[in-house]
Parts: structure tokens; C-alpha cells; sequence
């Protein structure tokens, strides 16, 4: 199983630093859509957990996924560090969400479309776990050299992310140009 493209938890610090807020603000991507504090909450490739943090604060539950067990092992420690009761880490293969079907008010996935071995296969799964109406939220790099992030040949353009899940059913109901990221709002039918 090759994850050549996923991020390498060496550079966990990078994740952690404090000027990511600068070029990647958790508060303005969350506030691209209203969010219910009934809801339970998907961070799908959540990494050290930094958006996870910020979700929990705003809903009952967070399931952090991600296919690294280092990154959930320094997001555990977080989590009893910031002593926070409401995000459940969850470690997942390759192309797979271990949840059940539509148990998601609302997924989240930063800076990992580019990352999926099978993204069509990853867009249905998300699809299968989020339920009816509820609300999905992808935010990745611009399709564009930034100076940073992933090899720009491997980007997904923001056309090319509304087109995949569009075609899984899902409906774009906001998106937003950022510096360098673009974010986009779905919901399902």
C-alpha cells in the first residue's frame, strides 16, 4: 500500500505552526458555513488534529480520520493535554472511512483530495457517510505554484474537485476563493 503523496508525519511541526493561521485560517474556512453544535463531525485526513481542535469546539462530536497512526498518536496527546472529551480518533486504510453509513452531519477534508489513491472510491465514501443534507467542506491548494505544499502536478484543480463530486452527488452550495487554497461547500440530497 504506497502513500506516496500523503504527508510525511517527519514535518508534523509544520501542521502545528502557529503563521499557518496566516495562510490557512481555521476560523474563516469553518465560517464558510453554518455549523450546528448538535451535529457530529467528520475531520477526514484530520493529520495532528489541527482543524479537528477548532471543529470540536463548535459541535458535539469529531471523528479524527487519518491513515497515519503517528499523526493520531500526537493528536491524542493534544487532546488529553487540552483536555478536550469530544473527538474520537479513528485510524483508517487507504481509501476507507471507518464510520457507519450516514452517521455525518458534516465532513470536513483540508489539503487532502490531492492525497487519495482512488478518489472517486474516497468521494463515495464520504458520500455513503454523510447523511442526507448534511454539508461537506473540501479546502486544497490552488492548482498553482505557491511557493509551498504539494508538487503542483498532483493538485486537483478547484474544477476538477466540483466535478468528481458532483458526479458522486453532491451539490456545490458555496465556495470561496482563499490565498492559497481554494473551498468548497457541497451538500447531499
Amino acid at each position: 500500500m504506497s502513500h506516496s503523496h500523503v504527508f510525511d508525519p517527519a514535518h508534523i511541526a509544520v501542521l502545528e505552526s502557529e503563521n499557518r493561521k496566516i495562510w490557512q485560517n481555521p476560523d474563516e474556512i469553518l465560517s464558510a458555513t453554518e455549523i450546528s453544535p448538535q451535529w457530529i463531525a467528520a475531520d477526514l485526513g484530520s493529520g495532528s488534529g489541527y482543524f479537528t481542535i477548532f471543529l470540536a469546539r463548535q459541535v458535539k462530536k469529531v471523528y479524527a480520520i487519518d491513515v497515519q497512526k503517528e499523526m493520531l498518536d500526537f493528536l491524542e496527546a493534544k487532546i488529553r493535554r487540552l483536555r478536550i472529551s469530544n473527538i474520537e480518533p479513528l485510524l483508517s486504510k487507504a481509501n476507507e472511512i471507518p464510520l457507519e453509513n450516514q452517521c455525518i452531519d458534516f465532513l470536513i477534508s483540508v489539503n487532502t483530495l490531492h492525497e487519495f489513491e482512488d478518489r472517486n472510491k474516497m468521494i463515495r465514501e464520504m458520500n455513503r457517510v454523510i447523511k442526507p443534507h448534511g454539508r461537506l467542506l473540501i479546502v486544497d491548494f490552488k492548482k498553482k505554484e505557491t511557493g509551498f505544499g504539494p508538487p503542483v502536478s498532483i493538485r486537483i484543480s478547484k474544477v476538477q474537485a466540483v466535478k468528481l463530486l458532483s458526479k458522486s452527488g453532491f451539490i456545490l452550495v458555496g465556495q470561496k476563493d482563499l490565498e492559497y487554497h481554494y473551498l468548497l461547500v457541497f451538500t447531499k440530497d
